[in-house]
């Protein structure tokens, strides 16, 4: 018996649980054999998909180390959080805020406070 077409059809993973199938159909020449043929066609198609999967695990890899980085800071933001609604309470200032407040306007208020005549009188109780 002599194979004169093969059919071959790969299933090959472009990453995150997803795959892409390729095939193709080939008349054999005088001298080929299917067991010669298959894995040329094999490397093919891994050519042809392969740039994505890699761009894709790449892209992948980054968006990790992405979370990575922010969830320390996230940690750190919340130990910072923890230590000065500590402080707060230590200060006898309730600290029950849902919403982490926004501090970024707090030195440059400071500071000017600091030039500024400074009158004393009572404040008003919370």
């Amino acid at each position: 018996m002599q194979i004169k077409l093969v059919h071959a059809h790969f299933l090959i993973s472009v990453g995150n649980y997803s795959n892409e199938r390729i095939g193709f159909s080939v008349e054999l020449d005088d001298g080929e054999t299917p067991e010669n043929v298959v894995p040329q066609l094999r490397e093919k198609a891994r050519r042809i998909v392969g740039q994505p999967a890699d761009e894709l695990y790449e892209e992948k890899y980054k968006l990790e180390n992405t979370i990575r980085e922010l969830e320390k800071r996230l940690k750190i933001l919340r130990e910072e959080w923890d230590k000065t609604a500590e402080f707060l309470k230590a200060q006898g200032i309730k600290p029950e805020a849902s919403h982490m407040p926004q501090f970024s306007n707090l030195l440059s208020a400071s500071k000017v406070e600091e030039e500024s005549t400074v009158i004393d009188g009572e404040l008003a109780e919370f």
